[in-house]
């Protein structure tokens, strides 16, 4: 008897197992499966992100050979011609298989962090620089005229003094009458 209930009740028992073992697997692997795909594109993005990272340092190092290289110079577009050409040269041997919009886009990211926090000079701040320098030029000549004034009244206040037929440019010279 014992065995007769055994072999009908196991495979009910069994479904039902099997059936909770689904809904359980369901209702956890769906998000585990989404946890895994994040994780997955997270690490992917991680991976992009560091070789972006890579190039854009090595880029920073191409930038700052070709600056020394031409820090001061009297023509403005053969040195931006010849830094250009010697950046995208450079660039090539430390990160090759770079294509043109690659070295265009890395140039202005770099060339954006490098300038960053200069002051741009608009037409605006031009004029308003050039208006600060003629208000102290005009300042300066005031004060040069005032001191040139205030000399001159020391001067005829101090008149040569004469002693004897001695002057003072003849004691400063030495001269004897």
């Amino acid at each position: 008897m014992k065995e007769l209930l055994i072999s009908q009740i196991a495979p009910i028992l069994n479904t039902a197992i099997i059936a909770i073992l689904i809904v359980v697997i369901k209702t956890v692997g769906k998000p585990a499966i989404e946890l895994f795909a994040a994780k997955k594109k997270e690490a992917e993005l991680k991976i992009i992100a560091s070789g972006h990272e890579s190039d854009l340092k090595k880029s920073l190092e191409v930038w700052n050979i070709v600056d020394d290289k031409w820090r001061i110079t009297k023509n403005a577009v053969a040195l931006f011609k010849s830094k250009e050409a010697l950046f995208e040269q450079l660039l090539l041997q430390r990160i090759p298989g770079l294509t043109q919009q690659n070295i265009n886009d890395l140039r202005d990211t770099i060339s954006g962090e490098v300038n960053k926090g200069k002051a741009v000079l608009t037409q605006d701040t031009i004029v308003q620089q050039l208006a600060d320098l003629q208000q102290t030029n005009a300042t300066l000549q005031a004060e040069n005229q005032n001191l040139k004034t205030t000399i001159n009244q020391i001067s005829s206040a101090i008149e040569p003094v004469v002693i004897n037929n001695i002057t003072a440019s003849d004691v400063a010279t030495g001269a004897t009458v």
